[in-house]
């Protein structure tokens, strides 16, 4: 008897269940990574994970960690610049800023960059111990912390090209959620300073010491 061209092979079926399971790890593991994402950088195995995955997420520009859409959205993340002019009067200012990047899409690109800046960034490093442990660990943390310093460098440049003459620095701002119990006692604005506090740009025995 001829097999019924419309039902699928048992080949056909695993075909089509491993595309599925691909394509939904693909749309899980990006805002995964940014959960498991700790003080020394972005867990090795959610990494791992996504390296199968990357070039098919970042085709179809899937390869976003939505957080800040979640209820519990978290902190955001802003770059602060500061620029001199030869007198030694200094400007500060945030990147994104709602006054300033208008129309809304301006701000909303400003903040991605802000936000991809925290996404990536790696401390300096890697330790000592981690190098006599884990060769491939090591050389990979090198490579992370190249790429963060990288982008910086770009960031710092295009300001240098907007201010010439001018010094240029820049530094990570993370802007805090009050917490909900201590803002039903004491509510603050969401714009309050002690909401602000500067990321160190520092190793990991540094940061651990404070």
């Amino acid at each position: 008897m001829a097999s019924d061209p419309n039902v699928l092979t048992k080949q056909g079926r695993l075909l089509i269940s491993i595309l599925i399971i691909g394509h939904l790890l693909a749309v899980v593991l990006p805002p995964l990574s940014v959960q498991t994402r700790g003080p020394i950088g972005q867990s090795p195995s959610i990494v791992t994970a996504l390296g199968l995955i990357e070039r098919y997420s970042q085709m179809l520009y899937i390869d976003r960690g939505y957080a800040f859409f979640a209820p519990d959205p978290g902190p955001s993340h802003l770059i602060q610049a500061a620029v001199t002019d030869q007198n030694g009067k200094r400007v500060e200012w945030m990147y994104p800023d709602r006054e300033q990047h208008w129309p809304r899409l301006l701000y909303h690109r400003h903040f991605m960059l802000s936000e991809f800046m925290e996404e990536i960034y790696q401390p300096p490093g890697p330790p000592p111990e981690l190098r006599a442990l884990n060769r491939d660990e090591a050389i990979y943390w090198g490579e992370a912390r190249k790429r963060y310093e990288h982008v910086r460098r770009s960031v710092v440049d295009h300001l240098k090209y907007e201010n010439p003459d001018k010094e240029v620095a820049i530094r990570r701002v993370e802007h805090l959620l009050p917490d909900l119990i201590e803002y039903q006692i004491a509510p603050i604005e969401l714009t309050d300073e002690r909401l602000y506090r500067v990321l160190l740009d520092q190793n990991v025995q540094e940061a651990t010491s404070e």
